[in-house]
């Protein structure tokens, strides 16, 4: 070959290689310059994500406390509801009809009053009849004897009046067994 082909093949290959050289530092730039824009970016998304975090822990919290409070609420509220229940539950036990053996009791006990009134009626019945000078010296000592209709006059108004003897007995406060006995006793004392 001839040295003048030889010189410009050189040349040639000199101008080429003078465009690929500057051409790799401004690719290397560029893509220096491509890693920071990347990297500032993913702080950047970083930092969103980190916010976006902090806000949604912020929430979870505060739905935490809504909830705490709601179910507080609501035990108190169960609370209030079983106390209800448990009054409204003693209230039907005192005005539930009353137990046998409560009844027997009862009924035993004005039995034993009645007895107890039957036996003071009758001592009074039988005492002896006094003389007439024992009852001009003690009539200015003992009050007059009062007969049964005389102590009892509200019992045996309503009776007159035509008044059962539940309802007297509900009037007067006196036991249904007692008024049936001064009823009978009163019977006994006009005969």
């Amino acid at each position: 070959m001839s040295p003048w082909i030889i010189i410009v093949i050189l040349g040639a290959c000199a101008i080429a290689y003078a465009f690929i050289m500057p051409r790799k530092d401004k690719v290397q730039q560029p893509s220096h310059q491509l890693v920071q824009e990347m990297e500032s970016t993913l702080e950047h998304y970083m930092t969103e994500i980190e916010q976006d975090n902090d806000a949604l822990i912020q929430r979870v919290a505060e739905l935490k406390g809504e909830a705490t409070a709601a179910d507080q609420r609501m035990q108190s509220q169960l609370q209030e509801l079983q106390q209800r229940l448990d009054q409204l539950e003693q209230q039907k036990v005192k005005t539930a009809e009353p137990h046998p053996a409560e009844i027997m009791m009862g009924q035993r006990s004005e039995g034993l009053q009645a007895l107890s009134l039957m036996d003071s009626v009758m001592a009074e019945t039988n005492q002896p009849i006094a003389s007439a000078e024992d009852l001009q010296g003690n009539s200015e000592e003992d009050p007059k004897h009062e007969s049964i209709k005389d102590r009892y006059k509200e019992l045996f108004w309503l009776h007159d009046k035509g008044k059962s003897m539940d309802a007297i007995s509900r009037q007067t406060g006196i036991q249904l067994g007692e008024v049936q006995l001064i009823l009978q006793l009163a019977e006994r004392e006009e005969s």
